[in-house]
Order: C-alpha cells, then structure tokens, then sequence
C-alpha cells in the first residue's frame, strides 16, 4: 500500500521452522535483495491425554504433542515434568498421590506454547 505495507497469502499453511525468503518488486521492475523469514510455532499443543491414574501409581503416562514437555502440577506444585517422544508418549515420574487428589496434566512445545490441561483425579484404585 502507499506506507509499504504488504500482506501475501499461502496456498497452504507453512509448518513451523520453515525458512521463506521475500522479495519486493518495483514498478521499473528492481527487484530488492532477498529477505529471511522463518516460520514460527504460534499453535499450542492439545490437552494430554492421560491414563488412570490410581493411589499406588508412581508416574503419570498418556500421549501429548510429540517432542512436548509434559507437566503434573497437585495444586499450584508442579510434581513432576517428563518428554514425550516422537509418537507423543510420555511417562512423569510421581510421587503416589492420595486418592482423590486432582492433577492438572498439561504440555509445553519447544516454542513456548502451552496447552490446556487435562484433570485427572486419582481413584483408589
């Protein structure tokens, strides 16, 4: 536009780490040196999916975002963090919970975002 803003659409969605290069092209036909832009991760991972969890459990497993870093927080207390692997499968390390005790099992991508939690309430057995 006249104060040189631009906006260009994609046929597809770019996956993040993508790197694009941008050029400008004048009326005369100059075209600008070549600009380095790389695709950023701005999407949260989805909520984890968790599998029972009892009293006598010591470690917490279920699938999230692959290569996420899981969370179990009791309370406002973080009890634990552990990676998930490239197919999403993780295992946190606990301590064994009272039963009734409710976690809070949300993931952490490697650009920051962080998902919503899924609540998980720890059965007797």
């Amino acid at each position: 536009d006249k104060n040189g803003k631009f906006a260009i659409s994609l046929k597809t969605a770019q996956k993040a780490g993508t790197v694009l290069y941008v050029t400008a092209t004048d009326k005369a036909g100059n075209v600008s040196p070549a600009r380095k832009v790389t695709v950023l991760d701005k999407i949260p991972p989805g909520a984890p999916k968790v599998n029972k969890v009892t009293r006598k459990s010591s470690s917490v497993t279920g699938k999230a975002e692959a290569y996420s870093t899981v969370y179990v927080k009791a309370g406002k207390k973080v009890i634990g963090s552990g990676k998930a692997n490239k197919n999403g499968n993780f295992s946190v390390s606990i301590k064994k919970q009272k039963a009734g005790t409710v976690l809070l099992v949300y993931a952490k991508d490697k650009a920051g975002n962080v998902g919503k939690s899924t609540k998980v309430t720890v059965k007797y057995k």
